[in-house]
């Protein structure tokens, strides 16, 4: 997918508004999977499913940060990490390959479980991109300012397994820096 600006009259149109004032790179890419997404709907005339999306680009430097995970079960004990990129993986400290065997809970650091299953959650019950940020308390009490954005989707178009793409990233800062406000 190229990077072209859509335009105004092209760009998908949403029951809300959730955008937060953010700022920086987090900003950049949140806002740029946001549109990544959308361009891709416009191209397929419908909202993009996981057959649809490229494996190429799904291994490239373009999804670094990026993820989808399946809500296989109503329990969220049972979610799994379908894809992630490098940089997402490194942050959280999970292998170079998501392992989809093992529930999501079970493979994420226990401080960025409620973040991804709140934002999974609400990207597929509300429809729309759900942006999120906020901080978290690392064991070193230093904190983690997290971003991101959630997209609900399926596996094929009136599929019943739910689906969330996203985007995380975070800065750590000293326990005395300002935090943003959670959403």
């Amino acid at each position: 997918m190229a990077a072209a600006p859509v335009p105004n009259d092209q760009r998908l149109e949403l029951p809300f508004n959730s955008t937060p004032k953010v700022a920086g790179r987090e900003r950049r890419e949140l806002e740029r999977a946001i549109t990544s997404w959308e361009q891709e709907a416009i191209l397929l005339g419908r909202q993009p499913t996981l057959m649809t999306l490229d494996p190429d680009e799904i291994i490239g430097e373009k999804w670094s940060y990026r993820f989808i995970v399946a809500a296989v079960d109503p329990l969220v004990e049972n979610w799994t990490l379908l894809f992630y990129g490098d940089k997402f993986a490194a942050l959280l400290g999970l292998p170079a390959k998501p392992n989809q065997s093992i529930p999501m809970i079970q493979q994420l650091p226990p401080r960025f479980v409620p973040v991804l299953t709140k934002g999974c959650t609400a990207a597929n019950s509300l429809g729309v991109p759900v942006r999120m940020q906020g901080a978290v308390e690392r064991e070193d009490g230093r904190r983690e300012l997290y971003r991101a954005v959630f997209i609900g989707f399926r596996v094929k178009p009136n599929g019943s397994l739910p689906l969330a793409f996203g985007s995380l990233n975070y800065r750590v800062t000293d326990r005395s820096a300002p935090t943003m406000r959670a959403r």
